[in-house]
């Protein structure tokens, strides 16, 4: 979880976001982690249609289109 943090953060800074980790006692539940991530698409209106959804455990962090973020 540190290295994953460390490289986030590398991440940010390279796009100018900033790292605002969790909590230590949600870093190990990814269904909050993944309800977050589907708050803040709900937010701004980002809504992706059931048959439009896919799932793959091998999704690289870097490589998620951020379109919620101011």
């Amino acid at each position: 979880n540190r290295r994953l943090q460390e490289m986030l953060q590398t991440m940010c800074r390279a796009r100018g976001a900033e790292l605002c980790p969790t909590d230590d006692r949600y870093c190990i539940d990814n269904g909050a982690m993944i309800a977050q991530a589907g708050w803040e698409m709900l937010r701004v209106g980002q809504v992706t249609e059931l048959s439009q959804s896919g799932i793959t455990q091998r999704y690289r962090t870097d490589e998620v289109e951020v379109t919620w973020r101011d």
